[in-house]
């Protein structure tokens, strides 16, 4: 076998990996210009895109509706408004996540409370939820990580019995299915991100959907500054416009066929490193009823086993062409924004009783969640052009570094 390239020897792969995403089709400009050129570029004045995009995602879906806002950080928020979280609530959420998971809470006026997760699945764990339900527990967000859907018999078990809303985080799952429902639409509401790096990719963007036609109609209120003339809600403006919607028109009609490229990648890539020590992929193995969609392909790392720290792991693996990287979370518990506890919502005397003879943040909050983000975890991406030769490469790569890793 050739030397480490990071040592001097030949990489594993010389060319530039694929990146995501791409635009490159007359489709996608022609539905842009088209829609420039309609001379109403918002649909809520005049414009067709959003109305038709919002239908065809709830169809896609099998929403009763759905409703597009400018993010995916505002469908968080949207979602959240529309099963009535506000001040002196708590809303349950992951450490393992993007940190807008958190911070939709916030805007909210309520008290996100983080609990811990699954190494195995890097989700949502049912039973450290349960252990942190309290009187003024109104939600609990059930993020779908990596586009592998949470446990979501036991989560809605669990909040069902206390009386507690399940939104859905879909920002890296779309298109995932759990025991026959599109997520999304296995809890209450759900909220998806069509930002520029996810699986359904506009640049910026989101979508609320839900089964239950009452919570998109609030939703749609909410997004829409609460439709003030027409309803008693107070609501932003967080309305998406008709150049995204008509992209993102062209592109949902590509993510299932994406997907099934994403899942075989993800197989043939979990299957050539099964027999490696020191690295695991997240999860093992796919789960019956379970259709994921790998927005990344997640290792869990053990240097104690391989004797090479993670990063430097990862800069090997990177020098022999393969861009695996060490994984871009912090744990929410520990970031100052709740940590700190000085953002307006803390001050508020409504939610001092979430906060009083309780430690809700700092470190040993959620010590698997931390583990896994300080010690364990990697990504990769997956998506399409990628296929067989570079699947492969990433192996061998990962192969390499490995038994070489007395070299390092």
């Amino acid at each position: 076998m050739d030397a480490l390239a990071l040592l001097g020897g030949n990489p594993v792969r010389k060319q530039a990996y694929p990146e995501w995403p791409f635009y490159e089709t007359d489709e996608e400009l022609q539905a842009i210009v088209g829609a420039f050129q309609s001379g109403h570029l918002c649909g809520a004045a005049g414009g067709e895109q959003i109305p038709a995009l919002e239908a065809e995602f709830a169809a896609w879906c099998g929403a009763a509706g759905s409703v597009a806002v400018n993010s995916g950080s505002s469908a968080l928020q949207t979602a959240l408004a529309a099963v009535d979280v506000g001040v002196g609530d708590e809303v349950i959420v992951p450490s393992y996540t993007y940190y807008s998971s958190a911070t939709s809470v916030l805007d909210r006026g309520a008290i996100p409370v983080f609990a811990d997760i699954d190494r195995a699945t890097a989700n949502l764990d049912p039973e450290s939820f349960r252990a942190l339900i309290t009187q003024r527990t109104k939600a609990v967000m059930a993020v779908h990580a990596n586009g592998i859907p949470v446990d979501m018999d036991a989560v809605l078990a669990i909040a069902n019995e206390h009386g507690i809303a399940v939104v859905e985080d879909c920002s890296h799952s779309h298109g995932a299915v759990y025991k026959g429902k599109r997520v999304g639409c296995v809890g209450h509401v759900g909220a998806f991100s069509i930002q520029h790096k996810k699986i359904l990719s506009v640049g910026e963007g989101g979508l609320v959907v839900s089964r239950d036609a009452g919570i998109v109609a609030k939703a749609r209120a909410y997004a829409n500054l609460g439709e003030g003339t027409k309803t008693g809600i107070l609501g932003p403006n967080l309305r998406m416009g008709e150049l995204h919607g008509a992209l993102a028109r062209v592109r949902l009609g590509r993510v299932d066929a994406e997907n099934v490229i994403r899942r075989a990648n993800a197989q043939m890539l979990r299957e050539a490193i099964a027999d490696l020590p020191g690295v695991h992929a997240v999860p093992a193995a796919r789960r019956e009823g379970v259709d994921e969609t790998y927005y990344n392909f997640t290792l869990d790392y053990d240097a104690q086993e391989i004797g090479v720290p993670r990063r430097r792991f990862a800069e090997a693996v990177q020098a022999e062409g393969v861009p695996l990287r060490v994984n871009g979370y912090s744990p929410l518990n520990l970031m100052p924004v709740f940590e700190n506890m000085d953002v307006w919502p803390y001050r508020l005397t409504e939610n001092q009783p979430s906060l009083e003879g309780r430690k809700l943040y700092g470190e040993g909050v959620c010590p698997v969640a931390e583990a896994f983000m300080t010690e364990g975890n990697f990504e990769l991406k997956i998506h399409p052009p990628c296929g067989e030769a570079e699947i492969m490469a990433v192996a061998e790569a990962v192969r390499k570094v490995i038994t070489q890793a007395g070299n390092l």
